[in-house]
């Protein structure tokens, strides 16, 4: 047993799987998938395990994924589903009539003759049969021809990041999986939570066709299950400080503490599963290279080299403040500073944010309208530098990091302190 088969941040656990029996999750799952016509809806945060709780539940052979970033038209769901099938982009078809009557031999290489029978000889005559043929070119059918490969079996259709689909064409495909869930098609959309209506409100007629699985971030007890179960697997002990210290810098994401895990494997010498439990020591330096390198398969560093420089200023420049880290800069460095304190948070009011800044700083801090203002500017940046990914939101005095591994980069990388100037 290596340890690429216990810490599989890339797949489906199998050592380190948690069953969040609290949560009732696969029961949910599973009962909304075998009732016929409905329409099984998860949603929760991004690296939350939402994918790998349909792989485990689904078994591979009969799960069917599309990613609603490929659905620009919504032929492009059905097209997707009949890629996965292999099924060809067209199929031709022969057609003909069969006759039966006399031919002189001379006849028979006549065109579009194809003699069935017993060849001719001669100028005699004989009986034969022959098929003049004809093609026809037969496209894709779309929904019709998933239907007719599908409709009624054990495979299911999963949409993942059904919100990245544009919105007119979420309506469009809303009426189409409608159609599929009652001809027959087992249906799984997955979202993140501030979009999780999306698949009713592009078609009213979904509701109460739809049923909400709802995730939330894992719990710090939850996450370090994996590290527990994964290192016990191993034969290998660390502290218990160490799984605390893991457990706190996952966020609640079960997918980001595999990877700390399997970086920390690395980082530790630990390659396969010891023949006898093993005592294994972890200094603070260990750990803060271990975050480290973890956060190399997290990179923001564009993001976050914009959310640090801010929107392009004309006339005077911004103020410059000292901070406790020995680095100067504006507003912006001063909030991602203050956003990377301890404790570790996804969510912060303005007045969490305000305090933070006050702690960061030297001497003089951003006044509040400053810091208000650029709390609204940054979401703007983040959105100009990942179109196709939400990374924080800021909405009624409030800031949101959705994707915890752009937390986790802001923290744990050299990113920021190389951004100093």
């Amino acid at each position: 047993m290596r340890v690429y088969d216990v810490f599989t941040p890339t797949d489906v656990p199998t050592y380190t799987y948690v069953d969040r029996s609290a949560q009732n999750l696969e029961s949910q799952l599973r009962n909304a998938i075998r009732t016929p016509g409905m329409i099984a809806s998860l949603s929760g945060p991004s690296k939350s395990g939402k994918t790998v709780l349909i792989r485990k539940v689904i078994s591979q052979d009969s799960l069917i994924t599309v990613s609603g970033a490929a659905i620009t038209e919504p032929g492009h769901l059905w097209d997707r589903v009949l890629n996965w099938m292999e099924a060809p982009s067209s199929t031709t078809h022969s057609t003909g009539h069969t006759f039966s009557g006399e031919v002189a031999a001379k006849a028979q290489a006549s065109a579009g003759i194809v003699v069935a029978k017993a060849q001719v000889e001669g100028e005699g005559k004989a009986g034969y049969g022959y098929e003049r043929a004809k093609e026809r070119v037969f496209e894709r059918a779309g929904i019709d021809q998933v239907v007719k490969e599908i409709g009624g079996s054990d495979f299911v259709v999963f949409i993942d990041d059904y919100h990245y689909m544009p919105k007119d064409v979420q309506a469009a495909v809303g009426k189409q999986i409608k159609e599929a869930a009652e001809r027959g098609i087992n249906i799984c959309t997955a979202s993140v939570p501030h979009r999780r209506d999306d698949v009713v409100r592009g078609n009213a007629e979904l509701r109460g066709r739809v049923q909400g699985i709802d995730f939330a971030f894992w719990s710090e007890a939850e996450t370090r299950c994996i590290a527990e179960q994964g290192f016990s697997a191993l034969n290998r002990k660390l502290p218990p400080f160490v799984f605390d210290r893991m457990a706190k810098e996952a966020f609640g994401s079960p997918q980001l503490m595999q990877q700390i895990c399997l970086q920390a494997c690395m980082r530790l010498g630990i390659d396969e599963k010891a023949d006898v439990e093993v005592d294994v020591p972890v200094s603070e330096n260990d750990l803060i290279k271990i975050f480290e390198q973890a956060s190399t398969t997290t990179d923001f560093s564009s993001l976050l080299e914009g959310l640090h420089e801010g929107p392009k200023q004309r006339g005077s420049t911004r103020n410059q403040f000292k901070f406790s880290d020995g680095t100067s800069g504006d507003v912006y460095r001063c909030i991602l500073l203050g956003l990377r304190e301890n404790p570790p948070r996804l969510s912060f009011s303005y007045a969490e944010i305000y305090e933070r800044t006050r702690k960061v700083c030297h001497e003089d801090a951003p006044a509040g309208s400053s810091v208000a203002s650029a709390l609204e500017q940054m979401p703007e940046i983040a959105t100009d530098l990942e179109p196709n990914a939400q990374i924080i939101e800021w909405s009624d005095d409030v800031l949101d990091i959705v994707d915890p591994y752009f937390l986790y980069y802001l923290r744990c990388s050299p990113r920021l302190a190389s951004l100093a100037k």
